[in-house]
C-alpha cells in the first residue's frame, strides 16, 4: 500500500498483459525450477477491511499504536475504490485498514511482500510464468499486483521506509493516537495464515514464488524474512500475528480483557487469539 522510492512511471497494464500471464508456471518458470521469483525479504503489511476503519484504527492503536496514520481519499489496493484509509505501525511492519465495498464482508483485502530494490518494469518478466491477474489497468504506485490460485491478493513492493509515516506512500499523515499508550510494543508481523481450499496448488504456488528453500518440514509454512506464510486448510480460517516484546500469554490476556476484548481470546501454544470487533481473527505472539 505504500510506495517509499520514487521510480520512472510504468507503462499501463494492457489486457494483453494480464493474458499472457494467465498460464501457471509457464516456460519461464520451468526453466527456473524452484528458484524463487523474487528476492523477498519480508510481509511488509496486512491490509484489513472494515466496515467502520476509524473504530478499527482507533482499535488496534490502543493496542499497538506507537505511530498511527490517515489518508483521507487514496487506493487500497489494485482494483479498489477510492476512499479513507488508515495505517498503524507494527514494529518492522504495518496495518492497513480499508472500508468494505458493497456487500464485502471484513477480513483480509490483501498483502504485501516487500522486495529488495524493487522496480515494477524490470520485475514483470520474473513473474510471467506466473498466473499474473491485474485487477487494475493503472496499478497505484511502483507495486506489482498478483493473485494466488486461492484467490488472494498480493502485492509486491519496496519495504516500507522506517524513517516515513506508515501509509505515506498514498499521502498517509501521523494523527495523534487515542488513548495514550499501546498496550503492546510490536515488533513486527510475524504470521500470516491463509486459507487454501486446494492445498497442494497453492503451496506449488509460493514455492515458486519464495522458493523451495523457503519451506520448512511442515508443507505449506513459509519463511518470509523473519516472519512466517502458512497455507492451510479453508476450515482453519485466516489471521495475521502479531509479534511484541516480552510477549506472556497470561499477561496478553489480562491486557486484552481490560481493554475490553471478549470476543474468542483462547490462550494457545505460542500465542492468544482473539478477534477484533470486526469478527477477523488476530493473534498476538513472541
Amino acid at each position: 500500500m505504500k510506495h517509499d522510492q520514487t521510480v520512472p512511471q510504468a507503462r499501463a497494464i494492457t489486457r494483453r498483459d494480464v493474458i499472457a500471464g494467465t498460464v501457471w508456471f509457464g516456460a519461464a518458470g520451468a526453466a527456473r525450477g524452484w528458484e524463487a521469483v523474487l528476492p523477498v525479504t519480508g510481509l511488509d503489511h496486512v491490509n484489513i477491511r472494515a466496515p467502520d476503519v476509524r473504530r478499527a484504527a482507533e482499535f488496534y492503536a490502543k493496542l499497538f499504536g506507537t505511530q498511527v496514520s490517515q489518508a483521507k481519499n487514496a487506493f487500497a489496493s489494485a482494483g479498489s475504490r477510492r476512499g479513507e484509509l488508515w495505517f498503524v505501525k507494527l514494529g518492522q511492519s504495518s496495518l492497513a485498514i480499508s472500508p468494505t465495498a458493497p456487500g464485502e464482508k471484513p477480513g483480509i483485502d490483501h498483502f504485501c511482500f516487500g522486495v529488495d530494490g524493487f522496480n515494477r518494469d524490470a520485475m514483470r518478466p520474473r513473474v510471467a510464468g506466473l498466473n499474473l491477474q491485474i485487477d487494475r489497468t493503472d496499478p497505484p504506485g511502483n507495486n506489482l499486483w498478483t493473485r494466488d490460485p486461492a484467490g488472494h491478493l498480493i502485492q509486491f513492493s519496496a519495504p516500507q521506509n522506517p524513517a516515513r509515516a506508515p501509509g505515506a506512500g498514498v499521502g498517509g499523515v501521523l494523527v495523534e493516537t487515542p488513548g495514550g499508550e499501546p498496550a503492546f510494543q510490536a515488533t513486527r508481523i510475524t504470521q500470516l495464515t491463509l486459507a487454501a481450499p486446494k492445498f497442494e496448488l497453492s503451496a506449488s504456488y509460493y514455492r515458486k514464488v519464495l522458493g523451495q528453500e523457503a519451506e520448512g518440514v511442515r508443507k505449506g509454512r513459509f519463511r518470509v524474512g523473519l516472519s512466517e506464510l502458512v497455507v492451510g486448510p479453508a476450515s482453519g480460517g485466516e489471521y495475521f500475528r502479531v509479534g511484541v516484546a516480552s510477549f506472556d500469554p497470561s499477561t496478553t490476556m489480562s491486557k486484552l480483557k481490560t481493554l475490553g476484548v471478549a470476543a474468542g481470546i483462547v490462550r494457545e501454544k505460542n500465542a492468544v487469539s482473539f478477534h477484533d470487533p470486526d469478527g477477523i481473527q488476530v493473534q498476538i505472539g513472541g
